[in-house]
């Protein structure tokens, strides 16, 4: 029996290997701020808000969590959806989920139902997120891919760095439900910049399988690459710090060490913010020059000093100053993405951007646990104080020492944009 040869489902209207158009990438990065822009509003009163359900804050830890842990498992399915499937179609799928979750989550009567919406957000932003991450990729050619790729990055980072101001103060003018419905409507609003992409063209020559043997040995194939394994494992590590540090441990520490407020908080996480977006963006183009491997590797050097002076801050003054320096250094992982897409096999960018996504929200869901769990064991307790004490160092310690780890691995991963720009000229 002959075998029945399909043509691409995806319209040959962009070349995989054609680099981006400024105006797409625009588009894409606009889209990327809304949807973290909403995101970012809804969280600093989720905690509130779950708790007014009367649950424990084991409970209210759960809500938090629910959304990456759902994320995390169909980062890969999402990857694989938009290998087959038109990545418009999806993205928009994904982009109309966050939508109806977020209404369910705002009109949620009781805490099961907030839980669910959780759950069908993070579903979401998967088939979002991973496939506008593939998308980026086929259409970045291979000289202006870390710009484009931080460029990218970048906008998500100002999403998130706003978002909680914003989010605050619909809050504070309406009430604890209105982020959410405030997220629905600014994520539906990227529906029609989606709509105006081009199409691009599938990464196989006739549409793939989702067989699972079939992708299982496209997995394998993957992974075989140790270099792509060094590098996912760095960028686990950024991921584990930006959630275990800075939106657990720096929180705690500046509430129960040095007495700040939540307004007080709220600035020092947004000096954080700042200085990464200064360098997030440029240190694309400058990757592209000097390749991958330097960046993140003084970014992964540089974050574990700097965490580990984290705890020695004495005020609002010292702890600002502490964080600024912590996010201008973590905005040198920019070029990450880029990174694994030079080391990804280029007919099969969906599968590695699906392993690529799901082991970076594993750190993302790691990361609070493993540091809350250790600042909660070795803190020193204060009498007549609810909390579980002081922060020590231990928890930035252990930190630190992951990050060093990851250093050292990745000095033995490969860097194709180096040494391409080192090859003698012919």
């Amino acid at each position: 029996m002959s075998e029945v040869h399909r043509e691409p489902i995806e319209t040959i209207e962009s070349s995989p290997n054609h680099e981006g158009n400024v105006l797409t990438v625009l588009n894409l990065s606009l889209v990327t701020f809304l949807v973290l822009l909403g995101l970012s509003m809804v969280a600093p009163i989720l905690p509130t808000y779950a708790e007014s359900f009367e649950v424990s804050y084991t409970l209210v830890g759960f809500v938090v969590s629910s959304f990456a842990v759902t994320r995390m498992i169909l980062d890969m399915p999402a990857g694989l959806l938009s290998r087959r499937y038109d990545k418009k179609k999806i993205m928009i799928s994904g982009l109309l989920l966050i939508v109806s979750s977020s209404f369910l989550a705002g009109f949620a009567p009781n805490y099961l139902t907030l839980v669910i919406a959780r759950m069908l957000e993070g579903a979401g932003s998967a088939l979002y997120v991973t496939t506008a991450t593939v998308f980026l990729a086929q259409i970045s050619g291979e000289e202006k891919r870390g710009q484009w790729m931080s460029l990218y990055m970048g906008m998500l980072l100002l999403g998130a760095i706003f978002g909680p101001t914003f989010g605050g103060i619909i809050a504070d003018t309406y009430d604890i439900r209105a982020p959410f419905f405030a997220y629905a409507i600014i994520t539906g609003l990227g529906v029609i910049p989606t709509l105006t992409l081009p199409r691009v063209v599938n990464t196989a020559s006739v549409a793939p399988s989702l067989n699972p043997k079939e992708v299982l040995h496209d997995m394998r194939v993957v992974l075989s690459n140790p270099s792509f394994l060094f590098v996912t494992f760095a960028v686990f590590t950024t991921f584990f710090l930006r959630t275990g540090v800075r939106t657990t441990l720096v929180p705690l520490f500046a509430a129960n060490n040095l007495g700040l407020n939540a307004s007080a908080i709220g600035w020092v996480l947004t000096v954080g913010g700042i200085t990464t977006a200064f360098t997030i963006v440029p240190m694309g183009s400058i990757s592209d020059r000097i390749g991958r491997k330097i960046p993140l590797a003084l970014c992964l050097v540089l974050t574990a000093v700097t965490t580990l002076l984290i705890p020695f801050s004495i005020d609002l003054l010292t702890l600002s100053a502490v964080l600024g320096v912590y996010g201008a250094v973590i905005g040198l992982s920019g070029p990450s993405a880029a990174y694994v897409t030079d080391l990804s096999p280029q007919d099969k960018l969906e599968i590695s951007m699906g392993l690529y996504r799901m082991i970076s929200d594993f750190g993302f869901v790691v990361g609070p646990l493993l540091l809350g769990f250790l600042a909660d064991i070795t803190a020193t307790p204060v009498a007549g104080d609810p909390h579980s004490g002081l922060i020590g160092m231990i928890p930035f310690v252990v930190a630190a020492v992951i990050l060093v780890t990851a250093f050292i691995v990745l000095l033995r991963a490969d860097d194709p944009i180096r040494r391409r720009n080192q090859a003698p000229m012919i």
